[in-house]
């Protein structure tokens, strides 16, 4: 009796335990959604600043904003789109999707970065979607999806092709982007999660993964902060090993040589140096072209998120070979 009674009351703390945990998590990132500034600011523990391009003002003058479209009747379905105001009459198109432990987070967090995008001569459709725990997986990948959707049907009016379109993310959101890379490459995979991909494997022409996540059988071993939290969230299992669909995503199981060209960064003090380094490995073996900047053996220091503190030249010089990367896969 008395084992009895000790499982019952740690099964009774496990959950409340658990909320107190991801609600301090939140917290901190509560100022998210309320400004690009606050945004920039309030980051996952470990993580780099944010900083925006030296030539933001510039930027501003040459691009054009159109914030807050709804594309979709899910909660949280709004995406800004950024173009070039003198750009040329066809440009490529990126899906950007932002990270925050699937929890927190913001596209006015990433609007200054996906501005310095657009000023090169693309058109990106930034976007939110609803965050853990009240929306669970696979609810930001069908969010992407829709979004994909919505620009099929909009993005000629602001001078966008989608028969050349990149799907990009950082964190979380290069998980989600990768996944969503998975999708429309790999038809198993899409019956298996039953959904319809919103455009064919040949507009797509590239992948922008920024400190992801790609293995979710080893992504614990990383340790990365709290990374336990947010996956419980994510799936709503806790363990998040338990979740049934965990497969689902980890992209490193569903890639194809079907999957498009692939440009894959992150620091070297990111813990999730292996999940990076290991996605690079399997697209290779399938013969996908890749485009890496890794930092091994640097001891350079470089922090999650890194690419956005672009007050910084390591920064500074990715984002170049990130625009490098487009351009010779946007021809």
């Amino acid at each position: 009796m008395g084992a009895q009674f000790r499982h019952w009351i740690q099964k009774k703390w496990m959950m409340p335990v658990f909320l107190i945990a991801l609600l301090f998590i939140m917290a901190a990132f509560g100022e998210i959604t309320s400004s690009p500034d606050a945004s920039a600011s309030i980051q996952i523990a470990g993580s780099a600043a944010f900083s925006s391009p030296p030539n933001i003002n510039e930027i501003s003058e040459r691009v054009e904003v159109r914030k807050n479209l709804s594309y979709s009747d899910t909660a949280n379905s709004f995406l800004d789109i950024y173009y070039p105001k003198d750009g040329a009459p066809s440009m490529p198109v990126i899906l950007w999707i932002h990270g925050g432990g699937y929890v927190g987070g913001s596209k006015d967090s990433r609007q200054d970065y996906a501005m310095a995008l657009a000023d090169a001569g693309y058109v990106v459709a930034n976007i939110d979607y609803a965050l853990a725990p009240e929306s669970l997986y696979p609810g930001p990948v069908l969010q992407a999806n829709k979004a994909l959707a919505y620009m099929q049907l909009h993005a000629a009016e602001y001078g966008g092709d989608m028969d050349r379109v990149f799907v990009g993310g950082d964190s979380a959101g290069a998980q989600i982007a990768s996944q969503v890379a998975s999708l429309v490459s790999n038809v198993e995979l899409a019956e298996t999660m039953a959904i319809q991909p919103a455009i064919a494997n040949s507009q797509l022409q590239g992948a922008l993964l920024l400190c992801g996540l790609y293995n979710l059988d080893t992504v614990r071993a990383t340790a990365f902060p709290n990374i336990d939290v947010y996956l419980s969230a994510y799936t709503g299992a806790e363990p998040f090993e338990s979740f049934q669909r965990i497969d689902e995503l980890s992209t490193v199981q569903h890639v194809t040589s079907n999957f498009p060209p692939a440009f894959i960064t992150v620091g070297d003090a990111d813990p999730f140096v292996s999940q990076s380094t290991e996605l690079a490995d399997v697209l290779q073996s399938y013969d996908v072209p890749v485009s890496s900047v890794f930092f091994e053996g640097t001891q350079k220091n470089l922090k999650h998120e890194y690419q956005y503190d672009l007050s910084t030249e390591d920064a500074r010089e990715t984002l170049d070979k990130t625009l490098q990367f487009l351009f010779i896969h946007s021809q």
